[in-house]
């Protein structure tokens, strides 16, 4: 990996950055000049060798990008408003891009779309409920595929993982763990489209961008209940929130102490969130008021004026993602 590093310099790539070759996961991180339109731009860009979890990681978020184009949106904006609020750099003890879209998959696959265009909690009273209800965006993991064939069937998850030869993989360092590796693949426009018409059938009314937005701030900066649950693509309405105590006594993560437990889609005993200091973590909350009092101002001085929307958008987008200055 230092070897590719130094070949990378070589051929002109830019501030290759091999902070994290002793890493868990060794990483090379390096941005590629590219010309668009006339302009030179920058591409962010990362090498892992070795590590087959990481082309599955990738596809599994692919996969969610293409269920409804809110995903990729808002996705790019908490990219972007992390980046620039400097909470983004694992290096410095704050969450990666990777941790803010798990964070956001978890926040749309366990709330619901109501009759009026909200959003409201598949377990409002941090309770598993009776019956399977469908997510804003369907959890595609644990998603029954059966249920897509007729238009209007139920939505259906499945009661376990398949788990079979084609689903399960050895895990490349930990040599007595067994990954689960099955999720719904989209990888073509027929299962793309037969994914639309099931979310379509409970989902419509649909929320704007802003208040998925500002739900999402809201969220994580109130709601979520940091000291009792886990932020995982493994609460679902039937099963209610995962525990810290499970995690604590199936995985031997700690049990007390308000901080932001992160579980890895695919190593369910790793936590995504561990580099996180405590001051950091009450920062990134911080941040995250900051952000859905933005969203509420903007709302606000909007409401009722005639102004461009896409130019008031931007305008409230820059403001969210202003750049962060210490001490300022």
């Amino acid at each position: 990996m230092s070897t590719l590093a130094e070949k990378l310099g070589e051929v002109g790539m830019v501030d290759v950055d091999t902070a994290r070759l002793t890493a868990r996961i060794a990483v090379i991180k390096f941005n590629c000049r590219v010309e668009i339109n006339g302009s030179e731009s920058m591409i962010e860009c990362d090498i892992s060798m070795q590590n087959p979890l990481a082309v599955i990681n990738t596809a599994l978020l692919h996969s969610y990008s293409v269920t409804t184009p809110c995903v990729r949106i808002l996705a790019a904006i908490i990219k972007r408003w992390a980046k620039r609020r400097d909470i983004n750099n694992p290096a410095s003890h704050t969450l990666s891009s990777y941790g803010y879209i798990l964070m956001l998959l978890h926040f749309l696959t366990t709330h619901k779309v109501t009759n009026n265009g909200t959003l409201e909690s598949l377990f409002p009273s941090n309770k598993p409920q009776k019956t399977t209800e469908c997510p804003y965006v369907p959890n595609l993991q644990w998603l029954d595929h059966r249920c897509l064939q007729k238009p209007d069937a139920p939505y259906t998850e499945w009661q376990q993982k398949p788990a079979n030869s084609y689903t399960t993989m050895n895990h490349p360092t930990e040599a007595s763990y067994i990954v689960n590796t099955h999720f719904f693949r989209i990888n073509d426009q027929g299962a793309q489209s037969a994914l639309k018409r099931k979310i379509d059938q409970f989902n419509t009314n649909t929320p704007s961008v802003g208040y998925l937005l500002a739900s999402f701030f809201r969220y994580y900066a109130y709601d979520f209940d940091y000291k009792r649950h886990v932020v995982s693509l493994n609460a679902l309405s039937r099963s209610g929130p995962i525990e810290r105590e499970a995690k604590a006594e199936s995985d031997g993560w700690k049990l007390y102490g308000q901080s932001l437990f992160l579980e890895d889609p695919f190593e369910e005993f790793y936590d995504v969130a561990h580099v996180l200091k405590p001051s950091n973590f009450q920062r990134i909350r911080r941040e995250l008021a900051l952000g859905y009092s933005k969203v509420l101002s903007s709302i606000s001085k909007s409401s009722g004026s005639n102004n461009d929307d896409h130019g008031a958008g931007e305008k409230l987008l820059d403001s969210i993602c202003e750049e962060f200055v210490d001490g300022a």
